[in-house]
């Protein structure tokens, strides 16, 4: 029994667009010509691949199967097909960056600048990202490169990615400007132990930053009555600067918003900033380079 890509390319194009017909004209074929295939192809296998009734055509059970496998072969030929034009220099200016969005403010900017200058005719895609998001992209050839950041725990990674450390990231305690604690002078630290009564603005529950947080937290008899949850550092800042939370933000993610004041946190928590990029870099030549122009700005 052989099953050929070009078959299972057939049982994602039906998959994706449900009927024979429209199946044959995503490939460039004729209907006759598929309905050939699927028959050739159910005869090669012993068994029914699509079924046909009033509502179109829907793969059996073990069409829904080779359907997985053809996602994977497809995602394989996409790579393979992304490694002869990298071999062959046709995406020698093209960089796909991806980031999180403070360290998309604060740290690629100035580095972007600079790749730009010295390479006029570069192609650049930003994506956005979560903040522990990106290797993932990376492995899969969908980005060059990747900021991305751990709060106290490794980062899962594949084999064909590195991670390069660009910067430790503190994190402070935002308060309301009539805060009882925000009197204290500016170089002096609040204990988390002190917010336990008070409403926190933080990450969403399961997420590294809110586990972090929690775990501090616990260490000291804490543990939040009620929060704001929320993934964007903005919003929480901006619920402390109306009075309503406390908030714990990165420094990179810090705006200074009216009406709040900043403090050191004790303990003292942070998060990894890290790169992620292929752990080869000859076909991403641009990569290396913003690696570079990102140590020597705000991660030097």
């Amino acid at each position: 029994m052989g099953i050929t890509s070009g078959q299972l390319a057939l049982v994602r194009a039906i998959e994706e667009h449900g009927s024979l017909a429209r199946a044959a004209h995503a490939l460039g074929i004729t209907a006759p010509a598929v309905s050939q295939q699927i028959a050739r192809m159910e005869r090669d296998v012993g068994s029914a691949v699509v079924e046909r009734g009033a509502r179109g055509t829907q793969l059996t059970e073990l069409g829904k199967l080779l359907a997985v496998h053809a996602e994977r072969v497809a995602a394989e030929l996409e790579q393979a097909r992304e490694a002869v034009a990298h071999y062959l220099g046709d995406h020698a200016l093209r960089l796909r960056v991806g980031a999180f969005p403070s360290a998309a403010v604060a740290l690629l900017p100035e580095a972007l600048t600079a790749l730009r200058y010295r390479h006029p005719d570069v192609e650049l895609s930003v994506s956005d990202l979560v903040s522990d998001s990106g290797p993932e992209l990376v492995a899969a050839g969908e980005l060059d490169v990747a900021i991305t950041a751990s709060y106290g725990q490794p980062l899962a990674i594949e084999s064909n990615v590195r991670l390069e450390h660009l910067c430790v990231d503190p994190i402070y305690v935002v308060l309301p400007d009539d805060h009882r604690l925000a009197s204290r002078s500016s170089d002096e630290a609040v204990e988390i132990s002190e917010l336990g009564e008070d409403v926190w603005a933080c990450g969403v529950a399961g997420r590294p930053a809110r586990t972090q947080l929690e775990v501090a937290a616990a260490q000291f008899g804490v543990a939040a009555r009620r929060n704001f949850q929320t993934e964007s550092y903005d919003v929480a800042q901006a619920l402390t600067s109306s009075g309503v939370a406390v908030a714990f933000v990165p420094e990179l993610a810090l705006v200074r918003a009216r009406r709040t004041q900043t403090r050191r946190l004790l303990p003292e928590l942070h998060r990894d900033i890290f790169a992620a990029l292929p752990s080869t870099t000859d076909h991403v030549a641009l990569a290396v380079e913003l690696l570079a122009l990102l140590r020597q700005g705000h991660c030097g």
